[in-house]
């Protein structure tokens, strides 16, 4: 999802369109898609844990649904299971005094509750076996979850199949869900099973309730979802259209079918239209869909172009894209707290607005990093509760990449009228620097002290810090060990020591050093230059020896060389340690690196060089490979006389070079 604020700052200046679109048509009924669920010989890649059949009617008067679900569930596990915990999402939205509202403070995604807009979700009935179960289910007083007690346990290795009925009342479009208008996002929108994590025999559940600043972790399985709506309603959702029939009362009943995926998400809305196209990968092509408005649909064209590349170069970077479809939906722009989130083959996307011209790239942005999470998220599948970064910011450090493979390294954020500028650079301009955050990058989303340093910590912070790895160990090697870590973790449910035993397997290298205290503390990166002189070099002077022996050498006996020897003291007062380069320049325009190979062992170096000409200019890590600092503090100019307006040019020049460096020309 994305949550960055340049993102945050773009949805601000979305103009919200209330277009007439006059009475809604019947729509011809959609072909079934005839592709099967999976690409590539539909070999199951996941265990299969949790299956899901849901057959779901949309009122879309009320923004109501009524639905039966079949959860198939089995343990894998090495203990019994006696009770059954899940998520009941939609209770988030119930009122004000839910955790979720409550964290989020009554705000979420620049949308505040309508008055009349709340959502509840309510388990009609539990049956297990024939035996009536809906007395055992007991909600929790924070009302996201619920805990199912079973009249005997579930011994390792079986499988249980319950039968529940539901009535799910959706929100006007807060966080993820909801409807606005006749448009109708259904996400989060079923009773949903948590997950056991844990050594085999002392797994445990996790399935914490639902915060403002978590996201969600669920099995793999497959889904069976019958959906019944208008027939002026167009339908996009998870999987592959297998059925569609006329059903009495003017609607259509679609049923569409999944395999390995953790969720499953439906879109309704009248007047969408769709536009596609292939995404070639290395075994084949992925058909890419948009769904828009027709006032939207130039952007429509520039997200499906970026989805296109975004697939083809996630697949070949990583693991090839597993389904045959890829569909994004480009929410009405005014429902912008829809916008930008991802599902398993099918995400939002957003950015569309006034400002947003051609080689604005706000709009491309978000539909890469929306797609990109069907890898980080949608195959991989980390703990989002626990270990946000796992999926945002290695999405987030991903994003660039492609984003700059596929518009110019030096355009990927901004080309337009001129200015030129980098995503990676862009974010280094707009956050704050990581030592201000007081929460490290390893915390769960639910303890970060506010939801600013949650969201610079989990997106910003991490991508930048697996920049600064990368440009260490050079992006080639590094490129490998990501891709190596994705194959073999795709489906599996990585945690964090995961990535980061199999970057130091296959790099070769123990990482803690880095890892440790750039994940798990406070203080950032604190690099400074704290003081940079020469003098003319010349054989020693003073008093030689003693009694009758002792000498006087002055500068007579002992004569300038004719070069100097130049002193420069680099620090890092931060608790993060990489090893960093220096270039200093000397009056006659030549140039020196020198390398500070911190890592940890002290927070400062003294180098001492001897050369023909005065040291002028110094820089801390000149070919910005750090990200994790600002750059703002790494240059320092020697000022022959001391004047202060020698010393106030250095610093305007200081500044306008490291914007310089950020922008562009």
């Amino acid at each position: 999802m994305v949550r960055s604020a340049v993102v945050i700052v773009a949805l601000a200046f979305v103009v919200a369109c209330g277009r007439d679109h006059g009475t809604a048509r019947v729509r011809p009924l959609p072909k079934v898609d005839g592709s099967p669920a999976l690409r590539g010989g539909g070999a199951a890649r996941s265990p299969r844990i949790a299956n899901y059949k849901i057959d779901a009617r949309l009122d879309v008067v009320k923004h109501q649904i009524t639905a039966t679900q079949t959860l198939t569930w089995t343990n894998w596990g090495a203990s019994a299971v006696d009770k059954l915990p899940f998520h009941l999402y939609l209770n988030a939205f119930k009122n004000e005094s839910t955790l979720f509202m409550r964290s989020a403070r009554g705000v979420n995604r620049i949308k505040e509750v309508a008055p009349d807009g709340w959502g509840w979700i309510h388990v009609d009935s539990v049956t297990y076996a024939g035996a009536d179960l809906t007395g055992k289910l007991v909600v929790g007083t924070e009302e996201s979850v619920a805990e199912l007690t079973l009249p005997a346990p579930v011994e390792p290795g079986a499988t249980i199949k319950l039968d529940m009925k539901f009535t799910a009342q959706l929100p006007e479009v807060i966080a993820r869900t909801g409807y606005k208008g006749e448009f109708h996002l259904v996400g989060q929108w079923f009773p949903k099973i948590g997950v056991r994590i844990g050594a085999p025999g002392a797994e445990r559940w996790e399935c914490q309730p639902f915060h403002a600043f978590t996201e969600f972790f669920a099995d793999f399985g497959v889904y069976d979802v019958s959906l019944t709506v208008p027939s002026t309603y167009v339908v996009a959702a998870t999987g592959v259209l297998t059925t569609a029939t006329e059903t009495p009362g003017g609607t259509r009943t679609l049923v569409y079918h999944a395999e390995d995926v953790h969720d499953f998400v439906w879109m309704a809305d009248p007047y969408m239209d769709m536009i596609s196209a292939q995404a070639k990968v290395e075994d084949g092509t992925v058909e890419v869909r948009v769904l828009a408005r027709p006032e939207q649909a130039e952007f429509a064209q520039r997200h499906l172009e970026a989805a296109v590349g975004a697939i083809q170069f996630f697949s070949a970077w990583f693991v090839p894209y597993p389904w045959p479809i890829m569909t994004i939906v480009d929410p009405p722009m005014d429902a912008g707290a829809a916008a930008g989130m991802e599902y398993p083959t099918l995400v939002t996307t957003g950015g569309d607005g006034v400002f947003a011209r051609p080689g604005l790239r706000m709009p491309e942005y978000v539909t890469v990093h929306e797609v990109g999470h069907n890898w980080f998220q949608g195959i991989l599948a980390s703990n989002e509760p626990i270990e946000a970064w796992l999926d945002e910011g290695v999405n987030e450090w991903a994003d660039a990449k492609v984003m700059a493979a596929m518009y110019g390294a030096r355009t990927s954020g901004v080309d337009w009228m001129g200015w030129q500028a980098e995503v990676a650079a862009l974010r280094r301009w707009y956050v704050d620097d990581p030592s201000s955050l007081p929460s490290p990058i390893a915390t769960a989303a639910h303890a970060f002290v506010d939801e600013k340093t949650w969201g610079m910590q989990t997106y910003v912070t991490t991508a930048r810090a697996l920049a600064t790895l990368e440009q260490h160990v050079g992006p080639t090697k590094f490129a490998e060990a990501m891709k190596a870590y994705a194959q073999a973790w795709a489906f599996k449910h990585p945690t964090g020591r995961d990535l980061f035993e199999s970057l130091g397997s296959k790099l070769g290298e123990d990482l803690t050093w880095f890892f440790g205290p750039v994940w798990q503390s406070v203080g950032g990166i604190k690099l400074g230059i704290r003081s940079a002189w020469c003098r003319r070099a010349h054989p020693a002077r003073g008093v030689f020896g003693s009694g009758a022996s002792r000498k006087l050498v002055t500068e007579t006996e002992a004569p300038d060389t004719g070069s100097y020897v130049c002193e420069v003291v680099v620090t890092n007062t931060g608790t993060m340690h990489v090893p960093v380069d220096l270039e200093l320049k000397f009056a006659d325009g030549s140039t020196q690196r020198l390398h500070w190979d911190d890592k940890g062992t002290g927070a400062w170096e003294r180098f001492v060089v001897e050369r023909s000409t005065p040291l002028v200019e110094v820089w801390i890590d000149p070919d910005n490979k750090i990200q994790l600092d600002s750059p703002v503090s790494h240059h320092y100019r020697l000022d022959g006389d001391g004047a202060a307006s020698t010393r106030a040019a250095a610093w305007v020049s200081s500044v306008t070079q490291t914007l310089m460096q950020l922008v562009g020309p």
